[in-house]
């Protein structure tokens, strides 16, 4: 985490914040791991205290507007203007904005895109603070500060709630400083119905027996090595298991049609299998729900 740089060594509450954004694999194209802040807005503690630290730092810093970057900087922004006493001013996607705007073209992680700014929602030698949720190339924020500059203002500093780890030990963009609260999370986690996994290091894959009605999503291992191609990534696949009769469960393949009472140590032991054949070294956990601390075990005893 970036704890060294922003002040906040051993702060537990950067580790709840890291915790609730989730990461989606190659979203929105392969090799990017996206980081989903919509879950971390989920969590009314985890989002406080992104609020409350941003508000901390810049409450005492003369800053009388605080620009947000479209989308998500649009969640963060306003709360922390309303905090700190300083107006809240978008920064937006093209043909958004009415009146008079000056644009900024820039260079995204996966692409291309441009932003625009009201001419009249800035006033010259005013100290601006810009908002984001992730900073990856730095070209949106750079893009940002570009658009404040020519308006007038003086860009106190950039704030993200996520930043690569490229960044870490520099924290100044464009000359500007760059506060960052946590990098981003490469663990996979994948949230059922009725148990939410806790993280965990290695490369398990990790059966969760969900006995809610409905179809089954299986992942095959075509699929899990597709989805998950480092070992180091926690690999969670999630069962949803749907009654065929009063005493078996189907698994929606051909693999396995057994009794409830084994249908996991039986897809456990397929699964082997086929990760041994494809080169893949799998351990498997069996996950009840209720149960806080999973039970390890070898699946070629069965």
């Amino acid at each position: 985490m970036f704890a060294v740089e922003n002040g906040l060594q051993g702060d537990p509450r950067l580790q709840t914040i890291s915790d609730a954004i989730r990461v989606i694999p190659h979203f929105p194209k392969t090799g990017i791991m996206f980081q989903d802040i919509t879950t971390l807005l989920l969590d009314p503690v985890a989002f406080k205290h992104v609020v409350d630290i941003f508000v901390d730092r810049y409450k005492h810093m003369n800053i009388s507007l605080v620009a947000g970057v479209e989308a998500r900087g649009f969640i963060f922004g306003p709360p922390i203007a309303l905090a700190i006493g300083a107006k809240f001013v978008p920064l937006r996607k093209p043909g958004k904005l009415p009146g008079r705007v000056i644009s900024e073209d820039y260079e995204l992680e996966y692409g291309n895109d441009r932003l625009e700014m009201s001419m009249e929602a800035v006033k010259t030698h005013e100290r601006a603070l810009v908002i984001d949720d992730l900073v990856a190339t730095g070209g949106t924020l750079s893009a940002s500060i570009n658009l404040l500059e020519r308006a007038g203002a003086e860009v106190v500093e950039c704030a993200c709630v996520v930043g690569l780890p490229k960044f870490k030990g520099e924290c100044r963009l464009k000359g500007k400083p760059l506060y960052v609260l946590v990098e981003p999370s490469q663990d996979i986690r994948i949230e059922s119905s009725l148990h939410l996994l806790r993280r965990q290091r290695g490369s398990d894959v990790i059966l969760l027996r969900n006995l809610h009605s409905g179809p089954l999503r299986p992942l095959s291992l075509d699929q899990l090595r597709t989805v998950f191609p480092h070992l180091e990534l926690t690999v969670c696949l999630v069962l949803n298991f749907c009654f065929q009769g009063s005493d078996t469960l189907s698994t929606g393949t051909d693999d396995a049609k057994v009794c409830s009472a084994t249908v996991l140590e039986a897809l456990a032991k397929v699964l082997s299998a086929r990760a041994r054949e494809q080169g893949l070294n799998l351990r498997i956990q069996k996950v009840e729900h209720g149960n806080s601390k999973p039970e390890r075990f070898n699946p070629d005893v069965f």
